[in-house]
C-alpha cells in the first residue's frame, strides 16, 4: 500500500469512470459510488484531529451527503501480563484460551472481549477488542442483581454469563430464552463479573434507518424477483429518471417497498458516521473497472476532504502502470504526467515497489483510464542489483543514486512559522498542501507558499544528493486541461508550435520556470542570499515518485544547509525531503526489454515498446490496456534488487475547446508575473461557490 495530518486543500476530487464508456461519468457527492458498479471502497480516514479511523472488509467506508459510513474495524489494544502473575491457564490443541491471574482476573477467548492470548517469552500478550463501535457499558453492583445464568463453554470450560436481571426488574441477555421468554438483545456484547459488580458492554446503536421518498414519475426502471415463502415480489433494484441506482445488493440498501404512488426506499443504518467537515484526507481501494484483477490504489491515492467544497471523482490520467505481486496486479505508477503533446514527450523512471516475480517472469499491466489518448513509445524494466540496506533513486535522466545514510531535516517551517515537520519528516504520504481556503488571489502574498528546510551539513561539505518525494496535486492536475481549452479552436495550431520545438516551446519551458506550477525551484542560502540550485519536477498526482538530485553547495558555507522552496498556491503536495552526503556506491543495472506484450485488442506490441523510436502503443480510448511481460535476469549473489519501469511517451487530452482563443487571458499567462496562479485561485473560488465539478486530467 502505496499522525499527523496532511492539508487542509479544500477539493476531494475523487472521479467516478464507467469503463468501459467512452465518455466521464461525474457525480455529485449525493451518489455515491456502489462498489459493484466502481469498484471504490474506502479504507480509512484521517481526521483532521490526527485520528485515523480504519474501515472493515466486509463493510468499508462510503460517502453519502456530508458524511463517510461504514463499520469500523475492530482495533486490538494488547495487554503484557508476567508469567510469574498468572496463576492458570487452559489451551486447547495448543491454543491458549483462557489465563488467570494470581488476582483473580480472567481473560478467555470465549468472552467476546478477548481476540488471542499468546505466550512470549516471559509474559502473556492478551490481545482486547478495543471496540470503536462500543457506546457504553452498564455497571450494576451485585446487591442489586436478581439473577443470573450462564452456560459453559465447552472450548475454555469457563461458564460465560448469557442473563442477568436486577431487583428492579430490568433484564440484559445475550441469548433467547423461550421459558421465560426474553429475547436476545443483539446490542450486548458481553456481561462480566468483576469483583463485586457486573458490567455490561453494548455496541454503538445505529442511527435511525433512513427512508427515501420517490415518486413513481421519477423511476426509470424496477427489477423484482418472487420470494418463494411469501409468493409476493420483492423489488431489488430501481434506478430513477436522473441516475440515481438503489440495490438490495449495495452497501447502503436495506429494502424498498411500493407504497401507492410511491417508493419507499430504507437505507441501511451504520455503526459509523463520520462527518466530511471532520475529515483531512482517506485512502482508497478499488476493483480495477475492467472486472479481471484486483488492484489497490494504495497511499499515493490518499484523496483530501475539507469544508465547503465536496467533489466526487475518481481521478484517473496517463497511463497507469500496474505491477503484479503474484496475487494480484497493484497501481504502481503513473509516468510522464504533464507530457500533453508531443513536444512535451518525456522518458521517466518509477519504482515498482509491489513488484514480484512470478516463475521467472515479471508482469505488469499499462491501462489508460481517462477520456485522452495515449502514446507509449518504450516501457522497459530495469533491475537494479545493490549492496542490502541501502536506497536506490534515479535522477530525472536515469542514473541511479545511492542513499545509504539520509538525513530528514532538523526543521521545517512556512512563512507564517508553521510546523511542517509533521508532513515531511518521514517517507509515509502524509503531505503537505497549500490551505486554499485561507488564499486570496487579490493578494500577492496568498499566490505562492515559502517552505524552509534546515539540514545538517559537514563544513567541507560541496554537494549534496536531495531525496525529494513530492507531487502536483489533483487541482494543479485541473488546470492542465482548463489552461488548454483557453486555445480554443486554435489549440491545435498551439500544439504544432509546441511540437516544432521553437519559440513557442521555449516560452512554455520559460512560463513553468517562472511560475512554478509543474517544476518547482531549490533555492539555498548563500552569504548572496537565496540563488537556486536546480528545480525539482512534479508528476502525479496519485503516486508521489522519490527523485534525486545533486545540488552544487561550493557556495554554501558552514554547517548548515538552508533550502527553500516556493510552491504557487493549489499546485504542490509534498511528502518527504532528506539529504545524503555520502558517495554513490556502485551498483549492477540491466535494463529489459518486453518478452512479450499484448494489447486488449490482442495486438503484439512488444517491438513498439521496446525502444524509444517515435513508434508508438497507441490507446485512444478508455479501456484499451496492454499486458507486458519481462524476463527476470540472474540476481548478484548477496545483493538485494529494486525494480524500476522506464517509461517514455505523452498523451492528448480530448478536450471540450471551442471558440477564440483566449489571447487577453493567455497573453497575460506569458507577460505577468504570479497571473496564472491568480486566474487559478479565481477559478478555484469560482467553481467552490457555484458546486462545479471539475474535469480532472493529468
Amino acid at each position: 500500500m502505496k499522525k499527523r495530518i496532511l492539508s487542509l486543500f479544500t477539493l476531494f476530487v475523487f472521479v467516478l469512470f464507467e469503463f468501459m464508456c467512452t465518455k466521464v461519468v461525474e457525480r455529485p457527492v449525493s451518489q455515491v459510488p456502489s462498489p459493484d458498479n466502481q469498484g471504490l471502497v474506502i479504507l480509512k480516514v484521517l481526521k483532521k484531529s490526527g485520528e485515523i479511523v480504519e474501515f472493515s472488509e466486509k463493510n468499508p467506508g462510503q460517502v453519502w451527503g456530508d458524511a463517510v459510513y461504514g463499520n469500523v474495524k475492530e482495533i486490538l489494544n494488547q495487554v503484557a501480563i508476567p508469567i510469574s502473575d498468572v496463576g492458570s491457564r487452559k489451551e486447547s490443541r495448543a491454543v491458549i484460551q483462557e489465563i488467570e491471574t494470581r488476582s483473580g482476573k480472567i481473560y478467555s477467548t470465549a468472552d467476546g472481549r478477548v481476540a488471542s492470548i499468546q505466550k512470549k517469552s516471559d509474559r502473556y500478550i492478551v490481545s482486547l477488542k478495543a471496540f470503536p463501535a462500543v457506546a457504553h457499558s452498564v455497571t450494576i453492583l451485585k446487591s442489586e442483581v436478581k439473577s443470573v445464568k450462564s452456560a459453559l463453554d465447552r472450548a475454555s470450560g469457563k461458564r460465560i454469563i448469557k442473563y442477568l436481571k436486577t431487583n428492579s426488574g430490568e433484564v440484559y441477555s445475550r441469548v433467547d430464552w423461550k421459558s421465560l421468554p426474553i429475547q436476545a438483545d443483539p446490542n450486548i456484547i458481553s456481561i462480566q463479573e468483576e469483583n463485586d459488580r457486573y458490567v455490561i458492554y453494548f455496541k454503538a446503536l445505529p442511527a435511525a434507518a433512513t427512508p427515501v421518498i420517490i415518486l413513481r414519475s421519477e423511476v426509470e426502471s424496477i427489477k423484482s424477483t418472487l420470494d418463494r415463502a411469501s409468493g409476493k415480489p420483492v423489488i431489488k433494484y430501481l434506478k430513477t429518471t436522473s441516475g440515481e441506482t438503489y440495490s438490495r445488493g449495495d452497501w447502503r440498501t436495506l429494502s424498498i417497498q411500493e407504497e401507492s404512488e410511491q417508493y419507499v426506499i430504507t437505507l441501511k443504518a451504520t455503526v459509523s458516521k463520520i462527518s466530511i467537515a471532520e475529515i483531512d484526507s482517506v485512502w482508497v481501494t478499488r476493483i480495477d473497472p475492467t472486472k479481471t484483477f484486483f488492484a489497490v490504489i494504495g497511499i499515493p491515492a490518499i484523496l483530501y476532504l475539507g469544508g465547503g467544497l465536496i467533489i466526487m471523482a475518481l481521478k484517473k490520467s496517463c497511463p497507469f502502470i500496474y505491477s503484479y505481486d503474484g496475487k494480484s496486479y497493484i497501481f504502481d505508477a503513473e509516468p510522464y504526467g504533464g507530457a500533453t503533446s508531443r513536444g512535451l514527450k518525456r522518458t521517466e523512471w518509477c519504482g515498482l515497489e509491489h513488484l514480484k516475480p512470478v516463475k521467472s517472469e515479471y508482469r505488469l499491466r499499462i491501462t489508460n483510464e481517462v477520456d485522452e489518448t495515449q502514446h507509449t513509445d518504450e516501457l522497459k524494466l530495469v533491475a537494479v542489483d545493490h549492496p542490502a540496506g541501502v536506497q536506490v533513486v534515479p535522477d530525472e535522466n536515469g542514473v541511479f543514486h545511492t542513499f545509504v545514510r539520509p538525513q530528514p531535516p532538523l526543521s521545517a517551517r512556512d512563512q507564517n512559522n508553521r510546523d511542517l515537520m509533521p508532513y515531511v519528516q518521514a517517507n509515509d504520504w502524509i503531505f503537505w498542501q497549500s490551505q486554499l481556503d485561507d488564499k486570496d488571489p487579490e493578494k500577492d502574498g496568498d499566490l505562492k507558499d515559502e517552505l524552509t528546510f534546515e539540514f545538517p551539513k559537514p563544513a567541507a561539505a560541496t554537494k549534496v544528493k536531495l531525496l525529494f518525494n513530492g507531487c502536483n496535486t489533483l487541482w494543479a492536475s485541473e488546470m492542465v486541461k482548463f489552461f488548454l481549452e483557453l486555445y480554443g479552436d486554435g489549440v491545435k495550431d498551439y500544439y504544432a508550435a509546441v511540437d516544432s520545438l521553437g519559440p513557442a516551446y521555449q516560452a512554455v519551458m520559460i512560463w513553468n520556470m517562472r511560475e512554478e506550477l509543474y517544476r518547482i525551484q531549490v533555492r539555498a542560502e548563500t552569504p548572496r542570499g537565496w540563488t537556486s540550485l536546480g528545480t525539482v519536477v512534479g508528476g502525479g498526482p496519485f503516486v508521489s515518485e522519490n527523485r534525486a538530485y545533486v545540488l552544487d553547495l561550493t557556495n554554501v558555507p558552514g554547517d548548515a544547509l538552508r533550502l527553500k522552496l516556493t510552491p504557487p498556491a493549489g499546485f504542490w503536495m509534498i511528502n518527504h525531503l532528506a539529504v545524503d552526503y555520502s558517495e554513490d556506491v556502485p551498483v549492477q543495472s540491466t535494463e529489459l526489454e518486453p518478452a512479450r506484450a499484448v494489447d486488449s485488442r490482442g495486438r503484439d506490441i512488444r517491438d513498439l515498446l521496446a525502444r524509444t523510436d517515435d513508434a508508438f502503443y497507441d490507446a485512444p480510448f478508455m479501456g484499451d490496456s496492454a499486458d507486458v511481460t519481462y524476463l527476470v535476469p540472474a540476481q548478484k549473489p548477496g545483493s538485494a534488487r529494486s525494480v524500476f519501469c522506464k517509461a517514455s511517451g505523452y498523451y492528448d487530452i480530448h478536450l471540450m475547446a471551442e471558440g477564440k482563443p483566449r489571447l487577453d487571458i493567455l497573453s497575460r499567462f506569458q507577460t505577468e508575473p504570479g497571473f496564472t496562479v491568480r486566474f487559478a485561485l479565481r477559478e478555484y473560488q469560482k467553481r467552490k461557490s457555484e458546486h462545479l465539478l471539475p474535469h480532472p486530467v493529468n
